[in-house]
């Protein structure tokens, strides 16, 4: 399993991380955790052929996560673009909603065409996408949130948090993970609702006992500040902070 970061930033505009974004990739088949703006563009510069992706796994419905839906769509009908292969829409409570509104604005712009569009809502409970397995749970962000397990056939196992503050149910649900993606969007003392600081990352990953995390989706006001020592309190296995373009094989 290869996890390429598209976006480790946020929705405010940063010169060196876009907004949140990551691609998964399992023999032959790709996934996107999340796609905020920017994604596609820095998919293609890794490497990864777009057209190729099989699932959009989206952790809740906020902008700066769902940016280059809209375009990955509107690509899909360019002639010179055409698609065959199906393309998954997983996520939380909202995601059809939230697609029929997009359709109500675009029109035919963004309808599937020559291919088939799976389109599920996963609040909590799996599903498979090629022979990937994709779990998810409930996590605490203000709207409808999910966390997800990416289960390959070789059993490794990657969890990505989305947006959230510290919750228990995390902790279980990344139990024993090979990877631990978890949002860390702000320093420690200055927490903010919906949204984790070294601190609580590290408490998750402590109870899950991870065996590597990976911390994510970073605020301005991370810039140049200490995220390691109050993580290390509680989570004392391998750390990574993400940059973009960061490739980790499992």
């Amino acid at each position: 399993m290869e996890i390429t970061v598209l976006g480790s930033g946020t929705a405010i505009p940063d010169k060196e991380r876009g907004s949140p974004g990551i691609a998964v990739r399992s023999g032959d088949t790709l996934l996107f955790l999340d796609l905020g703006s920017g994604s596609l563009y820095r998919a293609e510069r890794s490497g990864i052929e777009v057209r190729s992706v099989d699932g959009v796994l989206l952790s809740h419905l906020h902008p700066d996560h769902t940016g280059d839906l809209v375009p990955l769509l509107f690509a899909f009908r360019n002639p010179e673009w055409p698609r065959e292969r199906a393309l998954s829409l997983f996520g939380p409570t909202g995601l059809l909603e939230f697609l029929r509104d997009l359709e109500a604005t675009y029109g035919s712009w963004i309808a599937a065409e020559g291919y088939q569009r799976e389109e599920k809502v996963l609040p909590s409970g799996s599903s498979s996408i090629k022979g990937i397995l994709v779990s998810t749970c409930p996590v605490r962000h203000g709207p409808a949130a999910v966390a997800y397990e990416i289960k390959d056939g070789r059993g490794r196992r990657l969890v990505y948090s989305g947006d959230t503050e510290y919750c228990e149910e995390l902790a279980v649900f990344a139990k024993d993970a090979d990877l631990l993606v978890l949002e860390c969007s702000f320093p420690e003392g200055e927490e903010r609702p919906g949204h984790l600081t070294p601190s609580g990352a590290g408490r998750i990953a402590g109870q899950a006992r991870c065996r590597r995390l990976l911390l994510t989706h970073f605020y301005p006001a991370c810039r140049g500040r200490d995220l390691l020592t109050a993580c290390r309190r509680h989570y004392d296995g391998p750390l990574t902070l993400a940059e973009d373009g960061m490739v980790i094989q499992l």
